[in-house]
């Protein structure tokens, strides 16, 4: 996989774990848990998208034999 390629996987991913992130973190600040739940959204965001595209290289290393 290319440089540019793999730029572009890595901000699309995390786009979609930070969409994941801040939308349990919205829940839960939702449900009345202010500051838990903003925390869940900050960190989520970050390590959801982290392991989204830990995700998807380790599914590309399987497709390709």
């Amino acid at each position: 996989m290319s440089g540019c390629v793999l730029i572009l996987v890595w901000i699309g991913c995390v786009l979609v774990g930070a969409a994941a992130g801040y939308a349990v973190g919205y829940l839960v600040w939702k449900l009345g848990f202010e500051l838990i739940g903003s925390a869940i959204a900050l960190v989520g965001a970050g390590a959801g998208g982290i392991l989204v595209f830990f995700g998807f290289l380790n599914w590309q290393e399987n497709r390709n034999p």
